[in-house]
Order: C-alpha cells, then sequence, then structure tokens
C-alpha cells in the first residue's frame, strides 16, 4: 500500500506544479506580436485510449502524436454531452448544454442570444471557415454564425437514398476542402475549424486501413483520419504557418464498443463515451510549454482558452466559466457531463455526472459512484456502500444546474403545468415540452440500465430498415412497444422507413401515431405532410407543414416541402418557401434546383440562373439540368454558355432529342447553319414531332 500511496503523493504534486507553470504562461495570457492563426481540429467519436500518444499499442497515429509532442495532452478531458451535435455547441459557445439549451439531437437551434467563438473571431478582424463532415453539424442547428464560409454541402445522393442523421463524407473530401479555402484565404489571421466523422459507426475506413484493421475497424477509421489530417500539417509547415499558430484537436465523445452494454454512444455517460483526447499546441510566443496535465478538465473550457492564447477581448467572456490554463483554483474541482438522450428520445431518466480526481458519479434512479483510479473500466459500483460520498455529489450537482440554466424563450408555449416544468427542471431538461405526459413525470422515470435491451433492440431494428429489412425491424420493435406502448420514437422510425420506400399509407399511419405521442415533434410533422400529399391530400399536408415551420422556423426541409405543394397552384408563395429554405441552407441542392425551374417557368431566365448553377455545383448535375440552364442562357443572350451547357447534357445523355433541338437552335442563331441542321436531324431522328424543325435541302 505505501508506494501506491507515494505514487498518488507524487502524482498530485506534479500535477499541481505543471498547473502553477501553465497559469504563469497564462497570466501573461495572449502571444506577443501578430494575432496568431486559430486551427480548431475536432474527430468525431474518438476515444482517448485509441491514440498512440494516449498509449494505445494496436493503432497508428503518427499526426496527432507529433502534435502532441509539440503541445499539451490532456489525460482526462471530458466531454459534456456524448452525442455530436450538443457537444460541438458546447465547445463553441463555452456553456454547458443545460445553459444553451442544446442538449440532444431533437430539440431547437442554437438560439440567437447565444455567441459562439467564430462571431468573437470574426468580430475581431479574423477570417473565419469551418469544414464539417456530417449533416448533424449542419447550419440549420446554429453553428454557422461567424463563420465566413461553411462547408456543409454533401452530395444530394444521400439524402434520397439515406435516414438524415447517415449523411456524412469521408475525411479525404473534408481535408481536400479546407486545403482549399487555406490555400486562398487571404492573408490574415484565420479561424478555420475542421470536422472529420469518420470514426463514427458504421466503421468502414478506406484501404489499406480496411485491410490492415480489418479485425478493429473502429481504430482503422481513426488511422485514416489522422492520416488525412497530415495532409492539413503538411501544408501549414511548408506555408510556415504552423509554429506561429495556435492548434486544439479533441473529440466530441468517445464510443462504448460494448463497454456495459452499450455498442456506440449517447445512452450511457461512462467514461467510454465521454472520457476523449484533448491537445493543445500552443502558438509561437505563448510561454506555455508542451508537457501532460493529468487532472479532469472539461470542453466547455475550450472557448475561453483559444480566446485567450488568441489575446482576443470580446462579450462572449460573459459566458464562459474558466479556460484550460490557470491555476488549480481557477478550474472546477469535478468535471460535468449529462445525456438527455434516454429521456427525450425514449422517456426515460436522463443521466448527470460529476467527475473528479477519484471519483466519477452517476446520478440516476439507481446512482453509481466509481473509483476511476482503481477501477478505470467502471465495474464497481461503490455508491449503496458510500453514502455520504453520494450525498455529497448529489448536492454538488444540484448546485451545478441550478447555474444559469436556460429559459426557454417560448416558455409559454408550453401545454405543461408548473408543477411538471419544475419537474422537468429537477431532471436538467431545459426545453419547455415533455416526451412524456406529466403524470409519467411525476410517478418517475425508468432507469436507462434497465431499458438496455429495448435500446439496443432498437438500434438493431434501424439497422435492419437501413436495408429494406421492414419485416424484420417489425419483429424486433413488437416486444419493445409493448413494454413502452408511449415511445413515440417507434413509429417515427417505422414511418421514416416507409417514406423510403414510398409506402404512403403506412408512413401517414405511422407518423401520425408519432405525433399522438409527441405532439410537438417537426420533423414528424414533415414526413407526414409529405405522406399525405402522395395520398392526395394536399390541404392537411399543407396544415402540418404550417405546424412545423411554425414549431421550427429553421426546418428548411419543411420548407422545402411546402414550395413543392404551392408551386402548382401558387407560384408566387412556392418561390417564397423555396427561399426561405435556401435562406436557412443554401447548399440543399434540390431546393436550389426547383427554385430554378420556379423561375424558369415564370421566364425569369435570368434570376433562374444562379439556382441551376448552384444545384450543379452541389452535384445535381444531370442532363435535364443542364438543358434548362441551356435554355437560359440562350434567353439572355450568353450563346457560348447555352452551348457548352447543352453540350453537357448531351454528354450525359446523348439521346436526349431537346438538348440536340436546343443546340440546334443555338447554332442556328450563331449563323451556324451546317451545325444546326445537323443537331435539328438528331433531334428528328430521336423524336418524330420535332422533325418540322429540320430546314428544307
Amino acid at each position: 500500500m505505501q508506494p501506491t500511496s507515494l505514487n498518488r503523493h507524487l502524482q498530485l504534486f506534479l500535477c499541481v506544479t505543471l498547473a502553477a507553470i501553465h497559469a504563469h504562461a497564462a497570466a501573461n495570457g495572449a502571444t506577443r506580436g501578430p494575432k496568431p492563426n486559430v486551427i480548431l481540429i475536432t474527430i468525431d467519436t474518438v476515444r482517448a485510449d485509441r491514440l498512440s500518444c494516449y498509449g494505445a499499442k494496436n493503432i497508428q497515429t503518427p499526426t496527432l502524436d507529433a502534435l502532441a509532442r509539440d503541445g499539451v495532452v490532456f489525460e482526462r478531458a471530458i466531454s459534456q454531452v456524448p452525442l455530436t451535435w450538443p457537444s460541438h455547441a458546447a465547445i463553441l459557445t463555452g456553456l454547458y448544454p443545460f445553459q444553451n439549451g442544446v442538449q440532444d439531437f431533437t430539440g431547437q437551434p442554437l438560439e440567437s442570444r447565444f455567441r459562439s467563438v467564430a462571431q468573437a473571431f470574426k468580430q475581431q478582424g479574423y477570417a473565419t471557415a469551418a469544414v464539417v463532415s456530417a449533416f448533424v453539424l449542419d447550419r440549420s442547428w446554429g453553428l454557422a454564425r461567424g463563420f465566413d464560409f461553411y462547408d456543409d454541402a454533401f452530395s444530394p445522393e444521400q439524402f434520397q437514398h439515406r435516414d438524415l442523421g447517415l449523411v456524412d463524407r469521408r475525411a479525404g473530401e473534408s481535408v481536400t476542402r479546407a486545403l482549399a479555402w487555406l490555400k486562398r484565404n487571404p492573408r490574415r489571421p484565420f479561424f478555420f475549424w475542421l470536422h472529420l466523422y469518420d470514426p463514427h459507426s458504421p466503421y468502414d475506413p478506406p484501404e489499406p486501413f480496411r485491410s490492415e484493421y480489418k479485425s478493429h475497424p473502429y481504430d482503422g477509421e481513426i488511422a485514416y483520419a489522422d492520416h488525412e489530417l497530415g495532409r492539413v500539417m503538411a501544408w501549414l509547415k511548408q506555408s510556415r504557418l504552423y509554429d506561429q499558430s495556435l492548434i486544439v484537436f479533441l473529440s466530441d465523445h468517445g464510443e462504448s464498443l460494448g463497454e456495459h452494454g452499450e455498442h456506440e454512444h449517447g445512452f450511457f455517460v461512462y467514461n467510454a463515451t465521454v472520457h476523449i483526447p484533448l491537445i493543445v499546441k500552443p502558438p509561437a510566443g505563448s510561454r506555455i510549454r508542451a508537457g501532460r496535465v493529468s487532472h479532469p478538465v472539461e470542453t466547455v473550457a475550450i472557448a475561453p482558452t483559444l480566446m485567450n492564447l488568441a489575446g482576443i477581448r470580446d462579450p462572449i467572456e460573459k459566458q464562459f466559466t474558466h479556460g484550460l490554463f490557470g491555476t488549480v483554483a481557477d478550474a472546477s474541482d469535478d468535471v460535468y457531463s449529462e445525456t438527455l438522450y434516454p429521456f427525450s428520445s425514449f422517456g426515460w431518466s436522463p443521466l448527470h455526472s460529476l467527475e473528479t480526481n477519484r471519483y466519477q458519479y452517476i446520478d440516476a434512479p439507481a446512482p453509481e459512484l466509481y473509483d476511476v483510479m482503481a477501477d478505470p473500466e467502471e465495474k464497481n459500483n461503490l455508491a449503496p456502500v458510500q453514502a455520504a460520498v453520494v450525498a455529497v455529489f448529489k448536492d454538488k450537482l444540484k448546485s451545478r444546474l441550478q447555474n444559469h440554466p436556460f429559459i426557454p424563450t417560448q416558455a409559454s408555449s408550453s401545454v405543461l403545468s408548473p408543477d411538471a416544468l419544475e419537474k422537468l427542471r429537477a431532471l436538467g431538461y431545459v426545453a419547455s415540452h415533455s416526451p412524456v405526459s406529466a403524470g409519467v413525470l411525476a410517478s418517475g422515470l425508468p432507469d436507462p440500465k434497465s431499458k438496455l435491451w429495448e435500446f439496443n433492440a432498437i438500434l438493431e431494428a434501424e439497422d435492419a430498415l437501413q436495408i429494406g429489412d421492414v419485416k424484420r425491424a417489425e419483429e424486433i420493435l413488437s416486444p419493445v412497444q409493448e413494454q413502452d406502448p408511449k415511445m413515440y420514437v417507434i413509429p417515427f422510425v417505422l414511418g421514416e422507413a416507409a417514406l423510403r420506400s414510398q409506402n404512403w399509407e403506412r408512413a401517414a399511419e405511422q407518423l401520425q401515431r408519432c405525433l399522438d405521442l409527441n405532439p410537438n415533434f417537426d420533423n414528424a410533422m414533415t414526413g407526414l405532410a409529405r405522406a399525405l400529399a402522395k395520398l392526395g391530400q394536399v390541404e392537411e399536408a399543407k396544415n402540418w407543414l404550417r405546424r412545423a415551420t411554425s414549431s421550427n422556423p429553421e426546418n428548411y426541409r419543411a420548407w422545402y416541402e411546402f414550395g413543392l405543394l404551392q408551386a402548382g397552384n401558387d407560384p408566387g408563395a412556392a418561390q417564397a418557401s423555396y427561399q426561405k429554405a435556401i435562406a436557412i441552407q443554401p447548399n440543399f441542392s434540390v431546393a436550389q434546383r426547383e427554385l430554378g425551374m420556379l423561375l424558369f417557368n415564370r421566364k425569369n431566365y435570368a434570376a433562374a440562373v444562379p439556382k441551376f448553377e448552384k444545384a450543379i455545383a452541389l452535384g445535381l448535375g444531370d442532363a435535364q439540368i443542364h438543358n434548362f440552364l441551356g435554355i437560359c442562357y440562350n434567353q439572355t443572350k450568353q450563346m457560348q454558355k447555352s452551348i457548352r451547357n447543352h453540350e453537357a447534357a448531351l454528354k450525359l445523355d446523348p439521346k436526349m432529342a431537346e438538348a440536340h433541338l436546343n443546340l440546334g437552335y443555338d447554332y442556328q442563331l450563331l449563323g451556324q447553319r451546317k451545325k444546326a441542321k445537323d443537331e435539328y436531324q438528331e433531334a428528328c431522328s430521336l423524336e418524330q414531332k420535332f422533325c418540322k424543325f429540320v430546314p428544307p435541302q
């Protein structure tokens, strides 16, 4: 026992000493001289123990290992929430999820009253840009504010064939886009955020990582992301920007990989999903030395650290509590995590956690306490025999949740009683509506640990639905529905699957059932409207879309669906709806195309051109859209562009008679009679109705 005790005292001494050194450096604040470039890198779903610089033996991560040698490695960084979108909201605002209102993916976008570091850097004259790799960080959620450039464009095919939550792109493409921006950025300080999504399930790394990590593909995804990130680091060094740049790398959350019965993340708050890697490479001149920090730190400390090391003062500072570099007294003696996912999606109890140097406490109907120093895998729950320690943690947690909690601006629309709302606040849930009834709230919520089999069954059913096996999914979900008949998420996933298979009656039935259980779910309203429209119930569909856009004005897919329904008899209203969708998400390719077609049909050819061009740039470059764009250029006397687009249409579809006809007309206007005649004859051979345009011999 004596050597262990000595080691712990030595470890504490080193931790305090290193923190004091960092405090001295931070006291002198920012880098002296020119403002540093600031680069924030988040790689999704990375456990700390899966990087070489954190001790992993079966994976190669040379890029991050090199960054670790040049920076400060935080050995016990803790994510505030193990879900991608709310975790990034906490990182970029410096606010806990219960303070900024972003607690999971079922709520509203980040409200404009909360400032992000991008807005602060932009106001200080920085060029600001972001490249994100998954739809879950789409700009409609509010994180694009403050960025001059926010690349969240994904291929149209993904939106057609995958659930929105699965729309993403590989690191290689995102890094290429990142480098393109960095290379064309004017020579002034920049704040750049690069997000890579590859380690998120399903684990399918490209070669050679697929073969090299065949038995552990999750690690292969991390190795691949590290490899691609190396291109960014190489460019920074070649451009002589690396040394003077502040570079912060972290993950948003980890991955359970089967620990505690959880396969992925979001459901529990054990260290498998909240313990993340965090490396800070300070800019030259900051006086912060490379090293390692062993005490727990929070991701909400990232935002104040970026501002402090860049030497920037901004009103956003009122949102902050503490940064990463300060005295031990400045930092909180416990770090916080939460997950509202079990509650908001399934109606089970939320989970909250506090972690110190020694313990992790998880507040649940059956509370848990782990000595993470002696039991790092959190297998031995000490709560039943450490009642006094549990009581202290409960009091600390209650106090933490009362620290400037989020107050919804639309609380007046709540249909819950004051007692029910107070119960929600006590649970740490800050929305103005509840996914469960007031009666269920009053009677107590199930512990997620007791519902793990149901949760895993739902995930298995969703996998079956992704491959179109609806029968298998329904078999899996049947016992879950019997156990929890009021769980809205089951009819929702069945309804979404029916939409994809174009079973409109089934979709309408399931989505209506979902809304009976959760009347405020705007995504279900949007899906139901689409199904009803296909069934000919257009006015009812419009009513649901009005409710969806009222519930969430940032739901651009609802505005788009509204435009589709209005286009037939009210083109002016349709144009307004499409424009609202595009204003929210300019990279929504199908809305750009439909607005272009509406303007085309209204003979507003000049206005249609940029919409068609944008749709093509986003990947909707089929023969039809090139043909229509060619006509627009023809009508606006831009003949060479008209020819190029009609030729592009024919390259994609050589048998497109209309494109041959239009290309012939282009040549006729330019006086190129032989070429015009050839195209007219080709159009005639493909469709007889066009033969009348062939000039006589």
